[in-house]
């Protein structure tokens, strides 16, 4: 073999390697974040009965209203936030909310999300006679 043919292998075999080295570190980084579902941010479970008296306690009512349909706040109630989102809304609002820190604790803000996400939807304006009829 002559020396470019030499070289030519080396470069091959150092792309190659970083190649694989790269896979290697897409693999280990897919599987770490691939984190059961509690550890992946979903919300621990929360008691709504609680959460509905939390969210009255708090005054969250006094804007998003008692069925989280809104008012001055917008609304919560149907298709909330995923509840790592909310926590730190709740925690550093970015807009006009006040910022509650650590006031609601990591349980009640576990319970408010579970009123919140046990309201049902709105029904349909189709489905009421009353909107319906002229």
């Amino acid at each position: 073999m002559d020396r470019s043919s030499i070289s030519r292998v080396s470069v091959h075999l150092v792309v190659l390697s970083l190649v694989t080295l790269l896979g290697l570190a897409v693999a280990v980084g897919v599987a770490q974040s691939q984190k059961p579902a509690s550890q992946a941010g979903a919300a621990p479970a929360g008691n709504v009965e609680n959460g509905r008296k939390a969210f009255v306690q708090h005054g969250c009512f006094s804007c998003h209203g008692f069925s989280a349909e809104g008012g001055a706040g917008p609304r919560l109630a149907r298709d909330p936030i995923p509840f790592q989102g909310f926590v730190q809304y709740v925690r550093r609002p970015k807009l006009t909310m006040p910022p509650f820190g650590t006031q609601v604790p990591d349980q009640e803000l576990a319970d408010i999300y579970a009123f919140i996400k046990s309201i049902p939807p709105s029904p349909d304006p189709k489905s009421i006679p009353l909107l319906n009829n002229p």
